[in-house]
């Protein structure tokens, strides 16, 4: 018998060990990652209400999902969901959709307002999700994807070059402020960051210009757990970002070999990011560094009429 019922924040370590437990048993290659949803999570998860985890008779988590935002004020929606992989696939997925159905028909009637909800079908079993998601309203976004871009490092990484004068390092606790002023992405919670720059296996790169200041950024991440399940040593880069001032001096490049370099040092034999199909200049610059495209990701996507 499964049960559903509303997600505790103590239920995060089981959370991302169901993750870990998914991934490792062949999915490595696709968002989210254990870094991934914890921002999500921390970040991205205005309300608990917002998320719901299933469990099976003995009380082990099986299923979770979340509604998460990149802005508390936003009335658009990512459904993000992890499905143990021995389960019944068909039943927690129904079940899930219905969750966030209500949920969203909840918050719509409140605000009084209409609201988006973005999905990627599963990645096994696409066809069947995919019939699965229309039957509950979702439509294929016709004028976007998302793209996987990959490299192996096996061989050697060139060395990155600067402009005179500029300097990458990586990132303190004391630079902070600073280093999130200069974040384009959405807003991360400060702790969360404080939490990343410590763990062994994230890393943030931070390019100085002569006088000192951040002008470029790139953060990159590993899971040895995830490696040892998987037996797939897969390093990601996470974001990447110049200032607009600072583009065209080749930054972003060397941030790219300098993150590479690292994931390699750490024992990662393959690297991957994943980005939109119509960022053209990004898409450019990881193919420069040796990724190539690996994978596309549709998008299907539903509205919520407000009540």
């Amino acid at each position: 018998m499964i049960r559903q019922r509303p997600y505790q924040e103590n239920d995060l370590e089981r959370i991302l060990h169901l993750l870990i437990t998914y991934r490792g048993a062949g999915y490595v290659n696709r968002y989210p990652t254990v870094w991934r949803l914890k921002l999500l999570m921390s970040s991205r998860l205005w309300n608990e209400r917002d998320a719901a985890v299933w469990e099976d008779e003995p009380g082990k988590i099986i299923g979770f999902a979340m509604l998460s935002k990149r802005h508390i004020e936003s009335t658009s929606y990512g459904l993000e969901r992890v499905v143990h992989p021995t389960q019944n696939r068909t039943e927690i997925a129904e079940a899930i959709l219905n969750w966030s159905s209500q949920r969203l028909t909840e918050i719509a009637r409140e605000q009084h307002t209409a609201l988006t909800v973005g999905i990627a079908p599963f990645e096994q079993d696409t066809s069947q999700d995919i019939a699965r998601l229309e039957s509950w309203g979702f439509a294929l976004i016709q004028n976007g994807y998302n793209v996987y871009m990959g490299c192996g490092l096996e061989n050697p990484i060139e060395a990155p070059t600067l402009p005179i004068g500029f300097e990458i390092e990586p990132l303190t606790e004391s630079e902070l402020p600073e280093y999130q002023a200069l974040y384009g992405f959405a807003a991360v919670m400060l702790e969360h960051q404080k939490e990343l720059i410590y763990h062994p296996q994230y890393q943030h790169l931070v390019i100085k210009n002569p006088a000192g200041k951040m002008v470029a950024y790139l953060e990159c991440s590993f899971s040895r757990e995830e490696w040892f399940r998987s037996r797939q040593q897969i390093g990601w880069v996470d974001y990447i970002e110049t200032h607009a001032d600072y583009q065209g001096q080749g930054l972003g490049l060397a941030l790219m070999r300098t993150g590479l370099q690292h994931l390699r040092a750490h024992g990662a034999a393959q690297a991957m990011l994943i980005t939109t199909h119509d960022n053209i200049a990004g898409q450019h610059l990881y193919r420069k560094a040796g990724m190539e495209i690996t994978a596309e990701e549709r998008v299907y996507n539903k509205t919520i009429p407000a009540e």
